[in-house]
């Protein structure tokens, strides 16, 4: 395809109702439904409006909510005690580094 049209990539979803629903890669779930093996507990990942901490002095920043960038950032810095699946994982890993990029690009 032409790479200058942007790409819409979205979930289909069948409710317990039997409807379906769409979930784009901006919604707080598109990452645990995209990547079951990398996030077994479907957490919710990025959405807008996550702030950087709850501190007092947030009021004082020019901007307290964390963007996708920060995000995808911290999911993959490496931390001692906890597990490194999202790191370990090949070629799935780089699968999401390049799915993190397009959402950047998306929003």
């Amino acid at each position: 395809g032409d790479a200058s049209q942007p790409i819409n990539r979205e979930i289909i979803l069948e409710n317990q109702s039997g409807r379906l629903q769409r979930i784009n890669e901006l919604h707080p779930s598109y990452l645990g439904l995209q990547y079951p093996l990398l996030f077994p507990y479907g957490k919710d990942g990025y959405h807008s409006g996550i702030k950087h901490r709850d501190m007092d002095d947030s009021h004082q920043r020019k901007r307290n909510i964390l963007t996708i960038r920060e995000f995808l950032c911290f999911r993959l810095q490496f931390r001692k005690g906890e597990g490194q699946t999202l790191l370990r994982s090949k070629r799935l890993f780089q699968q999401f580094i390049v799915d993190g990029y397009l959402m950047m690009e998306a929003e």
